[in-house]
């Protein structure tokens, strides 16, 4: 009975270790299979993040794009202003021009008829305060127009920058939005 017993405790020890192998290889390739799992899910996530972080990029690229087409088209604006106020400044030119001749002439008819009086013997010609205020005339106008040329570049650079300024601030905004 004791030989029968111990045979039956190896039989049942074999029939033990058995069990623990296949309790073993099932938790083993329960494991595999949830690294599996984990793998793929981590595979799944990366291209998630990926296709995500492609997405923001041609996102911010396009947003990026749209805001250098904005300062192409100020800087376009503003240079088309610049030559506006150009020509307007051409044209106010040639019309301080006409009125320098204008003035010139009435000065050269004035000189004419005071040396007539004088020769006439009515009067002395004196023509300093009329060439005094022919010069600060010009003088003048030089000036106001230097000083004109140098106001309407400040402005239209001003504005530019400004417009520069609120397209890029609305750039910032979109992108603060989408976060």
């Amino acid at each position: 009975m004791l030989a029968l017993l111990k045979s039956r405790a190896w039989q049942f020890l074999a029939l033990l270790l058995a069990a623990l192998l296949l309790w073993q290889s099932v938790g083993h390739l329960v494991a595999l299979r949830a690294a599996d799992k984990a793998r793929a899910d981590l595979a799944t996530e990366r291209a998630a993040a990926a296709a995500a972080a492609a997405d923001t990029s041609e996102r911010y690229r396009k947003l990026e794009g749209t805001y250098r087409e904005n300062l192409d088209s100020i800087t376009r604006e503003a240079q088309h202003a610049q030559a506006r106020d150009a020509a307007d400044a051409a044209a106010a030119r040639a019309v301080a021009g006409r009125l320098r001749d204008d003035l010139s002439d009435y000065l050269t008819r004035h000189r004419a008829a005071a040396n007539a009086r004088a020769a006439a013997g009515q009067c002395s010609p004196d023509n300093g305060a009329l060439d005094l205020l022919a010069e600060l005339q010009r003088r003048a106008d030089e000036r106001a127009g230097e000083l004109a040329r140098i106001a309407d570049d400040a402005r239209m650079r001003g504005l530019a920058c400004e417009r520069a300024y609120i397209a890029g601030r609305a750039m910032n905004e979109v992108m603060l939005g989408e976060q």
